[in-house]
């Protein structure tokens, strides 16, 4: 059974949602805001977190932060009912895996946590088979197991697990030209509703994090990326 820690500050969206989630055979903590949910997954780490946006004490955005730096690989779904596109830009470019509205249906809901649980179930797969796997950028190492990122023995970030997919792509294919739409299908596979927008902002926040093996990621404009060898 897997577990969903669900976090919102109205009482009825949290019933909602949690009746019907436990109605399909998941178990269901929920939290009232950003301070309570942080406990709670510091307390028992669940399989995915719901996350709302707007919340007293500790917003959505802030809390997933945290949660990133305890877990950057925990599929995290912003449901909320603000939606704007800078709204979603920033959630995803702070590690959350998706944005769903809070007036989506229980049917859409579904498929969206279903798909996320199953795309960290493959990965989990993935570091198990090849858990030694690291990718190297010079100086720059990314462990593909932990995804942290060391700069000789010096560790300089932690990648979510959205930029590590991301970087596996370009490498995959290292030297060639790789196009934002094949990019966008592998990172959130067919039907997935993203625009070219939060690719960039994940590539950004990548980057960001590389440091100067940075400069080993070139942009096609208009096309694609190519990681040089």
């Amino acid at each position: 059974m897997k577990e969903v820690l669900l976090v919102d500050d109205e009482l009825a969206v949290r019933k909602g949602v949690r009746d019907f989630l436990v109605a399909e055979g998941f178990s269901v903590r929920t939290a009232r805001d950003g301070e309570d949910a942080l406990k709670k997954f510091s307390d028992a780490r669940p399989d995915i977190v719901l996350l709302d946006v707007m919340m007293p004490k500790l917003n959505g955005f802030r809390t997933c932060e945290e949660i990133r730096r305890m877990d950057a690989s925990v599929p995290v779904i912003f449901l909320t009912a603000k939606d704007s596109d800078l709204d979603q830009i920033r959630g995803l470019g702070l590690g959350g895996d998706d944005y769903v509205s809070k007036d989506v249906s229980e049917a859409v809901l579904l498929a969206r946590v279903n798909r996320a649980l199953e795309r960290s179930r493959r990965q989990d797969e993935q570091r198990a088979t090849h858990g030694g796997e690291k990718i190297r950028l010079g100086s720059v190492t990314v462990d593909l197991r932990t995804l942290r990122v060391c700069e000789e023995d010096t560790e300089i970030a932690v990648l979510t697990r959205t930029e590590a997919d991301l970087l596996k792509c370009l490498d995959a294919k290292r030297g060639e030209l790789v196009l934002f739409s094949d990019l966008i299908v592998a990172l959130r596979g067919n039907g997935y509703a993203c625009e070219d927008e939060m690719l960039y902002v994940h590539m950004s926040h990548l980057r960001g994090k590389l440091g100067a093996a940075s400069e080993k990621i070139s942009t096609k404009r208009g096309v694609g990326y190519v990681l040089s060898r």
